[in-house]
């Protein structure tokens, strides 16, 4: 026999996991036993001297002490003796539990990877099979790029693995740190260790940055500061790469611009998208803990934003254009909490820093004598900290919390040229006034909220809005958001003076009441959200001299005089997306048919009914009650006369008398049933009637002034209704007049039906219907009505029938296909 086949199989990891436990377990019952023997004998010794110590104290008492303090020393070192070597199993045992515990991630490893290892293996296999086949060359190099695609993903996969796994030692404790809004648990940053940016894996992830131009480059930049695995949305995105200008420059189009790079993005798997149900398409993106840790390397080389060791951005931009609002997570700095007491750093009663004094000679730190200009300088800190802080000093460390107090001076020289202030995690972004003016240079002012609302919204106040008058200094700024910022009932004029501004966010502003009288003056304005502004009482008629702007949401259409109306905002030239919230019942959705004709480039509209616009109580009980007389009339009057015919019929065929005859007394005793219906119901059907012939004139006079020019309506691409309040749709909402219309989405309300004018066919292929429960149609019908379809939501809608949609209520025509 060989000495091959002498030899033994080689151990697999659960074998080496059993010998250690058992050699632990082993260590561990010796070393028990050890302990009880050592402690049985360090009893009988004190036992011992415990008696000695007795009888010495009734002869010679100094001489039996020594003689026992000689006995009772020997017994501890023998004792001493004997632990060490339990002290040495007790450290051998902690060895071995951690090598069971590295083994058995080990094991769970294997078998995490085991099955992206397979598919691997069955990448290789078709692609040797398609290489001996010459009609099969061309699938050869899809399934290399796949091969290549999957050997990518099981990289990172081990690499998560392996950090999921040493996040968990007793080690490794420390690195559990919270990051901005993140929580406990989070993954170790790999941000500075040597290993990590030597690896395999940071030198294919610089391969693919370098391979972007400076434009995209700084755009994944942004994602560098954000916890990890946070869900961005698309739309932040848009905003702060506007308010950079690092998107729709040259006239490019804004939002192809921001498609492409995003889509460059994904395709190189930089960011992932995050694919949400019901979504046709990804509206937030995030990055893995890797690619985090790889982006802040480059943003700190770039000078981008200022990080501290762990890979956390910081407050301080002295060193940079740029800084991050962040809740604080240490306790204030030392210098500034022996300011706050009066005393120094030893404790004694505070007097100026000799670093300070000497500026006030005119000496640097060396003693050197300095240039007049820096002389001046310092001298001017010297005004601003000695004796004490000035109010807006305090405010600005406390806000910032600089860990030095030059940090805090130079901040506050430099704050002119601060170009990205961005709230990260702050509460409180009350900025001190006199700072907030001094802010020449910024183009980017971020202070709400920038988190998906899905869970709990991050709550941000602001105790007085008197430093929002420094608005107008900042002659450079593109991008302002105060979204979910409560405490702002009103916005300064000086907010007017912003010449360049492109995007205004006020989102969830919960307390805002009015917007600027003069808002009109923000010409190069192209954005503008007031959605959720539940307060919003006035929105003045100026708004419609902003004739850049391409985006208004949250419109708020109210009975207040002087108030902007549709028609007003028809005279916009450049808007492509309108929402609308109603709150009056005097809005007439067929009247604003006119003026949605005359917008020029109008192609999304969403218009919602609130709590405001809904019809009163009295008034839809009086609706119903008077469709139910009528309904109850007609079938008083159907049986009257069917019932009279008949009568009427049996007995002339009984008399014999003819054909002609036996119809002119049906009609007379019809008619005679009918005046007796007439004269019996009249009184209780006045109402109805009165009602029911408004409501036909209503119609009728719509018909008859149908706008002429119909363009506003044929451009509109997609359209939202949202509470519609009636049972009959709108006039214009037919085929003939929505010939672009692809989207259509009614969510919630009382609408009944869809009008369909001579069998016209509708050519929108995404349906939503949603939480309509008077809505009637069948699944034959929808397939005529809307032949191109390809996406249905149908969710709660009771009456609409025999629809092949999945539990969560979709249908997909290219699932159907494959």
């Amino acid at each position: 026999m060989s000495s091959t086949d002498d030899k033994p199989p080689p151990l697999s990891i659960q074998d080496i996991n059993n010998i250690i436990t058992n050699l632990r377990n082993l260590l561990t019952s010796d070393c028990a036993e050890a302990e009880i023997a050592v402690a049985t004998n360090t009893a009988a010794n004190n036992l011992t001297g415990n008696e000695q110590d007795g009888s010495n104290r009734t002869g010679n008492e100094q001489d039996g002490t020594n003689k026992q303090d000689g006995d009772a020393n020997q017994a501890q070192e023998t004792n001493d003796k004997k632990k060490e070597p339990l002290y040495e199993l007790g450290k051998l045992c902690k060895e071995l539990d951690y090598m069971i515990r590295s083994f058995q991630e080990l094991e769970n490893l294997k078998n995490s990877l085991r099955e992206p290892f397979e598919t691997l293996e069955a990448n290789v296999n078709d692609i040797v099979s398609d290489l001996e086949k010459d009609e099969l060359r061309k699938q050869v190099q899809h399934n290399l790029r796949v091969f290549r695609n999957n050997i990518t993903r099981v990289k990172i996969l081990i690499l998560l693995q392996l950090q999921a796994a040493s996040i968990n030692s007793d080690g490794n404790r420390a690195l559990q740190t919270t990051f901005a809004t993140g929580e406990a648990g989070d993954l170790p940053h790999l941000y500075g260790e040597h290993i990590f940016e030597n690896s395999y894996y940071f030198k294919e992830f610089e391969e693919k940055y370098e391979g972007l131009d400076d434009r995209q480059k700084l755009c994944l930049l942004c994602f560098s500061i954000f916890p990890e695995n946070a869900e961005i949305k698309k739309r932040f995105l848009r905003f702060w790469w506007v308010g950079e200008n690092l998107i729709a420059r040259n006239g490019k189009d804004e939002m192809g611009d921001l498609n492409d790079t995003l889509t460059t993005f994904v395709e190189k798997r930089l960011i992932e998208p995050v694919l949400k149900k019901n979504r046709l398409q990804p509206r937030s993106y995030k990055v893995t803990p890797i690619v985090r840790s790889c982006l802040i390397h480059f943003a700190k080389k770039e000078g981008f934003f200022d990080y501290d060791q762990d890979g956390k951005p910081i407050m301080d931009f002295s060193s940079c254009n740029k800084a991050c609002m962040v809740k604080s997570e240490r306790a204030t700095a030392s210098w500034f909490a022996d300011y706050l007491k009066g005393n120094d750093k030893d404790g004694n009663e505070r007097a100026t820093a000799c670093w300070f004094a000497d500026y006030l000679k005119g000496n640097d730190k060396d003693g050197n004598s300095e240039k007049p200009k820096e002389q001046e300088q310092h001298q001017e800190q010297g005004k601003l900290l000695q004796g004490k802080l000035s109010a807006d000093l305090v405010k600005l460390q406390m806000l910032f919390n600089f860990p030095h107090e030059n940090t805090l001076i130079r901040a506050s020289q430099q704050i002119g040229k601060l170009q990205t202030l961005f709230n990260l995690s702050k509460q409180f972004p009350d900025l001190p006034t006199e700072w907030f003016s001094k802010m020449t240079g910024i183009k980017v002012l971020y202070l709400g909220r920038w988190e998906a609302t899905a869970g709990q919204a991050r709550h941000i106040e602001v105790e007085d809005i008197e430093f929002l008058k420094g608005f107008k200094n900042m002659k450079n700024l593109r991008l302002l958001s105060l979204q979910g910022i409560s405490g702002i009932p009103k916005l300064p004029t000086t907010l007017c003076k912003l010449e360049n501004l492109r995007i205004l966010d006020l989102r969830a502003c919960h307390d805002l009441e009015k917007l600027p009288d003069r808002i009109g003056s923000l010409k190069k304005l192209t954005y503008l959200d007031l959605s959720e502004c539940y307060l919003l009482d006035y929105i003045p008629q100026q708004l419609n001299k902003l004739s850049e702007l391409q985006v208004l949401k949250g419109f708020v259409i109210l009975e207040a005089k002087n108030s902007c109306t549709l028609d007003d905002l028809s005279e916009l030239p450049s808007l492509r997306k309108l929402s609308v919230n109603v709150n009056t019942t005097k809005f007439n959705i067929d009247e604003a048919g006119d003026a949605l004709a005359k917008f020029q480039k109008l192609e999304k509209l969403r218009i919602a009914w609130g709590w405001g616009g809904m019809p009163r109580k009295e008034d839809s009980t009086l609706d119903s009650s008077s469709e139910q007389q009528q309904s109850k009339t007609k079938k008083k009057q159907a049986s009257s006369i069917s019932s009279a015919a008949a009568k009427a019929s049996t007995d002339k065929v009984n008399k014999g008398e003819d054909k002609g005859n036996r119809e002119r007394s049906a009609v007379a005793a019809a008619g005679e049933a009918n005046s007796k219906t007439a004269k019996l119901g009249g009184g209780l059907r006045g109402t109805a009637k009165i009602a029911l012939m408004a409501k036909k004139w209503r119609r009728l006079s719509m018909k008859e002034r149908e706008p002429q020019n119909l363009e506003g309506l044929e451009r509109l691409v997609k359209l939202d209704l949202q509470c519609f309040p009636r049972s009959e749709p709108p006039t214009w909402l037919v085929p003939r007049k929505m010939k672009k219309l692809t989207n259509l989405s009614i969510r919630g309300g009382r609408l009944g039906y869809l009008n369909h004018e001579d069998g016209q066919k509708w050519n929108a292929d995404t349906l939503r219907l949603k939480f309509l429960v008077n809505f009637k149609m069948n699944w034959k019908e929808m397939q005529q009505r809307f032949p191109n379809l390809k996406y249905l939501e149908n969710l709660r809608c009771p009456r609409i029938t025999f629809c092949p949609c999945d539990a969560n209520g979709v249908w997909q025509k290219f699932v159907q296909s494959k």
